[in-house]
């Protein structure tokens, strides 16, 4: 018993430290032992596994007080058929053979959250770099692109035009465009491999991976949609994500939040934020440059100096120290223009290699760039990696 080990991993909102006010604690369960036999490994699992049950009725159970959260484990590998309670090898091994895409992207918040401090950050230290390598999985882009239809798809048809948390327009669409943005990107960029929503949103723009009106706009409402989930769960202490269907219930959610004095304005501006999280979230979640991000070859991630002429001319360039002139005078200085060139450029290579002449295609481009300036039309974000600024 006392060589026995317990890590809990917060998941999701847990992980994040974006909790609601009634909400389910998604989390992860990594047992171990101080012992380095494999019996007392083995005996030490069970103890950890029946420590794991009493912490979740503990929270969970009713008695003399009320359940203070619900404890879901679901997350866990093989989710509920699964071992509540597995080894830190056992973990490793799992995401090494058998995960899911979407596995990897539940992960995206993991983070220590009670037990052993010491097992849960060797848990986080071993899978992270797992989590921040899985968008170079085959089919990755496409498959997250899947899970989120497939969730808009199981909704009640009733209760769609009312889904705060998981119907088109909401938190939920906000949620999976930032993450698959984050993971695409986060192969490459050590910045974006952040928690919480908000905060993973000011990375991206940080690093021109989304414009600034679309994140202001998704922050905006991300902010009003938690608001209105929040009042609604605190009315009767529910775990609610549905927008009232009477006039009252509209009026009172508009007062609660402080947005709206009347039923009518309350839904009109539910509508119209919808509207809006709908259309960025089409436009960026569905950007076909994502999937070819994603698809690049780990050595054509990144472009620097000593490997990029070699490159070139491998892929078809005639004149390697020429084109390497042209993505220098693309990629350097401050400007939002060049922070966007320096993202686009490792696949725009890869599309003027494809072309019956790379070295006049990059050339053309740059007599483009060159032209547009720093009008607003040459500033639109394209959504692709950066280039080192070493090239």
């Amino acid at each position: 018993m006392a060589a026995t080990r317990l890590a809990i991993i917060g998941m999701g909102k847990a992980g994040a430290r974006e909790l609601n006010y009634v909400s389910d604690v998604d989390v992860i369960f990594v047992g171990g032992t101080s012992d380095e036999s494999v019996a007392s490994e083995s005996r030490a699992i069970d103890i950890a596994t029946k420590l794991a049950r009493e912490t979740m009725r503990g929270l969970s159970g009713m008695a003399v007080e009320p359940p203070l959260w619900e404890v879901d484990a679901a997350l866990r590998p093989e989710g509920k058929q699964g071992a509540l309670v597995r080894s830190l090898a056992s973990h490793v091994a799992y995401y090494d053979r058998w995960a899911s895409s979407w596995e990897f992207q539940a992960l995206l918040k993991a983070r220590p959250m009670a037990g052993d401090v010491g097992l849960g950050e060797e848990y986080v230290a071993a899978i992270v770099p797992k989590v921040w390598t899985s968008a170079a999985r085959d089919d990755f882009v496409e498959s997250v692109q899947r899970m989120r239809q497939r969730v808009t798809d199981h909704i009640d048809p009733e209760d769609a035009p009312y889904q705060i948390k998981l119907g088109e327009g909401g938190l939920r669409d906000i949620e999976f465009t930032v993450q698959l943005l984050q993971l695409v990107h986060g192969l490459t960029d050590e910045s974006l491999r952040t928690r919480g929503t908000l905060e993973s949103l000011d990375a991206l723009v940080t690093g021109g991976y989304i414009g600034r009106m679309d994140a202001a706009a998704f922050a905006r409402h991300y902010s009003l949609l938690r608001l209105m989930e929040h009042r609604l769960q605190l009315c009767e202490l529910s775990r609610t994500h549905l927008l009232p269907r009477t006039e009252e219930g509209l009026r009172v959610l508009g007062r609660a939040t402080g947005h709206a004095d009347s039923a009518q304005g309350m839904s009109e501006l539910w509508e119209r934020t919808r509207r809006e999280v709908r259309e960025i979230h089409t436009k960026v979640f569905y950007r076909p440059l994502l999937a070819a991000v994603a698809g690049l070859p780990e050595e054509e991630r990144t472009l620097s100096t000593d490997q990029a002429r070699d490159r070139l001319a491998a892929i078809g360039f005639r004149d390697p120290a020429g084109a390497l002139g042209h993505i220098r005078a693309l990629t350097s200085g401050l400007s939002r223009k060049v922070t966007i060139q320096r993202h686009l450029m490792p696949v725009m290579v890869r599309w003027f290699a494809d072309g019956a002449d790379p070295d006049y295609g990059l050339l053309a481009f740059r007599r483009i760039s060159e032209r547009l300036g720093d009008t607003p039309g040459s500033s639109g974000c394209c959504g692709i990696p950066p280039v080192r600024r070493s090239v």
